[in-house]
Formats: structure tokens, C-alpha cells, sequence
């Protein structure tokens, strides 16, 4: 499995216990290795000086072990590094175990390194200084390359979590954009075989309005090919393709169909889906002719309501009851889908019998999502 650099170095950082990092695949990086590893060692090198000073009233004694042992522990653990975390496969409980036999052979070494440093050099240490005591350097590297490992698989534990999720996430917004690529694809050709067919209607008849049909389609399929890269538009140019599709429209049926758009300027700017608003309008244009018998009167209207949510709205008159063999709105079902993966829990979508009428209202909250 590939990681992140971020992820790969700090399987480094911590060498006796990063094993578990190998297993994974983990690409050894030196030049980030030595730099982690020294930086952890002049840190532990500052702090052991500091307790030695404290615990042995020696500056010899401290600054001489010090000087000692901390870079052989430095070597320690690029040995381990070296010599185990690039060639294992093991991780897990294997991994933990091995850290604890390195760390505890490690501090025995440390101890006996230093006794041989205090019984050289300062065979006169008094009765009763803690720097007599020979276990104290085992017990003190053995915590040290013991801490060491317990904060690489904390560390190691949270960054992997973390990295998880967000490879996850990748994953689903990647699922997201494809399934809504997939929508929009159904939604272009569907209006194209409503307009070629509104077009081959209208030749026999009307070659001229069938002509200005055809420039309407160029116009919009320009448009369309235009946002292809753009999953979002302002609204202001959504509204102009439902101008482009209803003037077909107004072409075809001959003054039976008139519609009018009232934009609140403050959303002119406002990024909704492409087609969104459209899907509604074709709707309104298919059933309300369907059942109207004299002019279709078809009203757009998009406001600004409290906060940043946005109200469109296209009503029509006729009737919301659906008609035997009607087939199922594949339109609308696709505006829903769009609009729960651009707007989760974040839209209102009804379509209503008020009167007369029937509205169909879309209520939008924030910001569009993949956007």
C-alpha cells in the first residue's frame, strides 16, 4: 500500500518499534531518517545532561556520560533502523515484542558502558551519590528506547486513523463526482432528443421556426459543452439555458406557450447545478400543456430568502395527479439525486397542487457541494 511522505516519515522517526511501518511497504528515506533521529537524541541528550547534573553534583560526570552514551544510543537506533525496520516483514505484536527485547539489551549496554566510564575515570564517586548505583543507566536508556517505541505506535496508531479516514473520504468524493458526471450525462441527451424531435415536428410546417430551433440547440449545446469542466453555474446562465429551452418550446406549440422569469439580482451569482432549474421548467412545459387546453402560462421566480438559502420556483397551471400509463419522471428523480449529493440535508425540493397550479419549489442552503 502507497502512504503519504507525512506518513512514511514518521513510520521513520521511531526505529526500534517502526517496523510495523516496513510491513506496510513503507519506502526508507535516510536523509529524513538521521535528521528525526539526531534531533530525538540531542533532545534526550539536553534533558539526560540535565537530570545527571541534578542527580550526580557532578558536571564532570554528567557532561562525561552524556557525551558518551547519548551518541552510542543515537548508533543504537540507527542500527536498529538499519539493520531490522528495512528487512522486516513482521508488524504487529511481533514488532512490540522485538522493540522490547531490543530496548531492555540496549539499557543493559548503556549500564555497562557507563560503569566502565565511572569506574575509569571516576573511581572516587562518594557513598551515597545515586551515580554508585550501577542499574541506574540500565533502568534510564532502557525507559528511554522503551518510550520511544510506545510514542511511535501512538503516533503511528493516530496517523494511521487519520489517514484512513481521509483516504476514505477520497474515495466516496471520487464515487460523488463520477455518479454525478453519470446524472448530467443522462440529463444532455435526454434534452437533445426532446429538442431534435420538437425540431423534425416543426419542418414540415414551419421551416422557418424550425430553423431558429436549430440555432436555439446550437446556442445551448455551446452553453453545455462550455460548463462540461464546471459542475456548477452561476444561476444567472442556468436561467439563460431555460431561456434557450423554452423559446424551442414557444417555436414548437405557436403562441399556446408563454413564460416569464423574475430573478432577485442578489442570486444572479449564485452557483447552482447545471440544468437544475431546467429539469423543473421542462416538467412544468411537458405536463402543464398536457392538460391545459389554451395558453401555458409558466412562471420562474428566484429569490433570496433569511440567511443564504435560495428559493426557485416555476409554477404552472393543471393538475399534479399523474395520468394512467404515465411513466415515471426520470427528470425529476435524477434532479433529486444531483441535488442530495450537491446540497445533503441542505435542499427542499416539493411539487405542489396549489389551486389552479402547480408549483414546484427548491429551496437551497450554503454553498453547492464539489463545486
Amino acid at each position: 500500500m502507497n502512504m503519504p511522505a507525512g506518513y512514511r516519515r514518521l513510520a521513520e522517526l521511531l526505529p526500534f518499534a517502526a517496523a510495523a511501518g516496513a510491513a506496510d511497504g513503507i519506502s526508507s528515506t535516510p536523509v529524513s531518517f538521521w535528521r528525526a533521529n539526531a534531533a530525538a537524541w540531542i533532545f534526550i541528550a539536553f534533558f539526560g545532561l540535565v537530570s545527571r547534573l541534578t542527580a550526580f553534583n557532578d558536571v564532570a560526570l554528567a557532561v562525561t556520560l552524556t557525551l558518551v552514551l547519548d551518541p552510542i544510543g543515537f548508533v543504537l537506533t540507527a542500527a536498529a533502523y538499519k539493520f531490522y525496520l528495512e528487512r522486516t516483514s513482521h508488524r504487529g505484536a511481533v514488532v512490540a515484542a522485538w522493540a522490547l527485547a531490543c530496548s531492555v539489551p540496549g539499557g543493559l549496554l548503556q549500564m555497562v558502558i557507563s560503569n566502565a566510564l565511572k569506574d575509569g575515570l571516576f573511581p572516587d564517586i562518594p557513598e551515597g551519590n545515586i551515580a554508585v548505583n550501577d542499574a541506574v543507566p540500565a533502568v534510564f536508556y532502557t525507559a528511554v528506547f522503551l518510550g520511544w517505541s510506545l510514542a511511535y505506535f501512538w503516533i503511528r496508531a493516530d496517523v494511521d486513523a487519520r489517514s484512513e479516514r481521509v483516504w476514505r473520504s477520497e474515495a466516496q468524493a471520487a464515487a460523488t463526482r463520477a455518479e454525478l458526471q453519470r446524472l448530467r450525462l443522462q440529463l444532455d441527451p435526454h434534452f437533445l432528443f426532446n429538442a431534435l424531435n420538437t425540431v423534425a415536428i416543426a419542418i414540415p410546417d414551419n421551416p422557418e421556426a424550425a430553423l431558429e430551433m436549430i440555432h436555439r440547440i446550437a446556442a445551448y449545446l455551446r452553453y453545455s459543452l462550455d460548463q462540461q469542466t464546471r459542475p456548477v453555474c452561476p444561476l444567472s446562465e442556468e436561467i439563460e439555458a431555460v431561456r434557450a429551452f423554452v423559446r424551442i418550446q414557444e417555436l414548437r406549440f405557436e403562441g399556446r406557450l408563454r413564460c416569464s422569469v423574475e430573478m432577485d439580482p442578489a442570486v444572479r451569482a449564485v452557483a447552482v447545478p447545471h440544468l437544475v432549474v431546467q429539469g423543473l421548467v421542462e416538467n412544468a412545459v411537458k405536463h402543464g400543456l398536457r392538460s391545459s387546453a389554451e395558453t401555458l402560462d409558466v412562471r420562474v421566480t428566484a429569490r433570496r430568502m433569511a440567511g443564504d438559502a435560495v428559493v426557485i420556483e416555476v409554477v404552472n397551471p393543471g393538475r399534479l395527479a399523474p395520468r394512467a400509463g404515465d411513466r415515471p419522471a426520470m427528470g425529476l428523480a435524477n434532479t433529486r439525486r444531483r441535488l442530495e449529493l450537491h446540497y445533503p440535508l441542505r435542499h427542499e425540493l416539493s411539487l405542489v397542487q396549489n389551486g389552479d397550479a402547480v408549483v414546484a419549489r427548491l429551496l437551497l442552503r450554503g454553498n453547492a457541494c464539489f463545486a
